[in-house]
This record gives C-alpha cells, structure tokens and sequence, in this order.
C-alpha cells in the first residue's frame, strides 16, 4: 500500500491533500488557552504527517519535525495505518521518555470526522473526562477548532511517559501534552529506528532543555 493509497483510506480526504496539512487546528481549551491539533498516521516505515504545526505544503515527508510553542498544549491524535503495532513517546535529549502525555479516547468516526473538514470549517470537538467525545462543523471561516471541553487536563499524576501499543489497522489513539523545552523528538518504541522524529520549540514557558530553535 503506497502512502497516499493509505492516506486516502483513513483520512477520506477531499480532493486536495494540501487543505489537510494546512489546516490551522486550534482548540479553545479550559481557562482561555489555546489548543492546536496534529494529526498523524503510525506506519512502520515513518510517521505520517497529516496535520502538523506550521506545515502549509501538501507534501510534508515522513516523520516531520513538530514545531512547537513551548506553554501551548496539543491535543495529538494518531491513527494505525498498517496494522503493526505502534505507540507514541516524547523524549528528551538523552533519549528519556518524557511523563507529559495525557492519553485520550478517539473514536474512529470522529477521527475521519475531523480530517473531513475543509479549511473554511468552523468545527467544535468536545472533550470530556479524556474522551473526546464529538465534532460537529459550522459554515464559518477560519478553519479553527473550537474546544466544548468540560473534563479539562488531568493532574500530573494522571500522566504517561509512553501510550499503550495498538496493533488493529485503523484504530486511533490521542494523547494531550503541554510543549516544554526539554521536549527533542517523539517516536514509537517499537520502531524506534525509522519512527522518529524531530521536536522543535520555541518561545518561553517551557522545561530546562535547550532544544529552541530560532
């Protein structure tokens, strides 16, 4: 199965891939802050970038650099495109798993839901007690996602260092995380060698790292 053959199944996409990658996904979350959204796709030979931070190109390659603004928090959900099993970390520079993930519930259907909008697409995703539970699009413009979410973050003592593995193709895991400097790459432990890829912060409020970029 070619990548753009496996996009095409899980993402359902209209016509251009573009208006995926370049949705600008942001969530309203508890308290006034804003939440953006990525979006990728776990395959054995490299993540997938569907909808990544700063990427407005239809042709973002394999395991993109996630451009992060440390004090933002993500809501990163991801699906299972071949069927091997996958899990997702964020490391630090010395390869140290990072205890920041919140894990979420995604139903499948309200993955496509979200990877169906278009870019003129006002849409609502509701979260509640780490599940997200609903999307519904609007005829507003602005491509922005609009938090109804009433379970807000868990406490620290709720997170993970690493997801659970899924293995069934098609299944969709998400996880919530607040973007620190100490954060270098996120990767899957189980394919450690080809699932891999850079983080890039930048901006204050963030961990002790020194991985800022410019």
């Amino acid at each position: 199965m070619t990548e753009n053959t496996s996009r095409r199944r899980f993402l359902k996409a209209t016509a251009a891939t573009g208006a995926l990658a370049g949705l600008n996904a942001t969530v309203l979350a508890q308290g006034g802050s804003n939440e953006e959204v990525i979006v990728l796709g776990g395959k054995t030979s490299g993540w997938q970038g569907w909808r990544v931070p700063g990427a407005g190109s239809e042709n973002v390659p394999k395991n993109p650099t996630l451009n992060l603004q440390t004090g933002t928090t993500y809501t990163l959900i991801w699906q299972n495109v071949d069927g091997q099993p996958h899990n997702f970390a964020i490391q630090d520079s010395q390869g140290n798993n990072l205890q920041v993930l919140e894990p979420l519930s995604v139903p499948e259907d309200v993955f496509t839901q979200v990877n169906e909008t278009a870019s003129n697409e006002s849409v609502s995703l509701n979260v509640s007690d780490g599940n997200v539970t609903g999307v519904s699009a609007g005829n507003a413009t602005g491509g922005n996602v609009t938090g109804n979410q009433t379970g807000g973050q868990q406490s620290t003592e709720s997170l993970v260092d690493k997801t659970e593995i899924i293995s069934e193709q098609g299944a969709v895991q998400g996880a919530r995380f607040t973007a620190t400097q100490e954060m270098a790459t996120y990767i899957c432990l189980v394919h450690p060698n080809t699932m891999v890829g850079d983080v890039s912060t930048q901006g204050g409020g963030g961990g002790g790292g020194n991985n800022s970029s410019m």
